[in-house]
């Protein structure tokens, strides 16, 4: 009976071991998964605030694009008036250019008779 009284000590020491081997397994197990909760909830945390800032930025940024909107059809407005003056500046011009082409042309007649006709200019002013 000794030698199966060993042989259960034997069964059972080697349980034991093979227990606490399988304990101290799920021990590391759980101080892993505890790690990676912890470095998951800090990305999770960090992933948030940037959100967070993102959500922030894009709020300053619709502020800035409706302030530039703004600005935007008044500068818009002051371009319809610049360009109606800019349309009159032309007319202008061009009605300039067209009484300059007359005087240039009533000029060159003028001093077609005066050569045409010098002679007859010249005596009659020596009278």
């Amino acid at each position: 009976m000794t030698a199966s009284l060993n042989e259960i000590y034997k069964a059972i020491g080697s349980l034991e071991t093979a227990v606490k081997g399988l304990a101290a397994k799920m021990d590391e197990s759980d101080a892993r998964a505890d790690a990676s909760n912890r470095r998951a909830d800090e990305h999770r945390a960090t992933v948030h605030r940037r959100v967070d800032e993102l959500v922030s930025e894009v709020g300053v940024l619709n502020s800035k694009v409706a302030h530039v909107e703004g600005e935007l059809s008044g500068v818009t407005a002051d371009l319809a008036d610049t360009k109606e003056v800019t349309d009159e500046v032309r007319a202008w011009k061009q009605r300039g250019i067209g009484a300059l082409a007359i005087v240039g042309f009533g000029a060159s007649g003028l001093t077609f008779l005066i050569q045409h006709y010098f002679d007859q200019i010249a005596a009659w002013f020596r009278g």
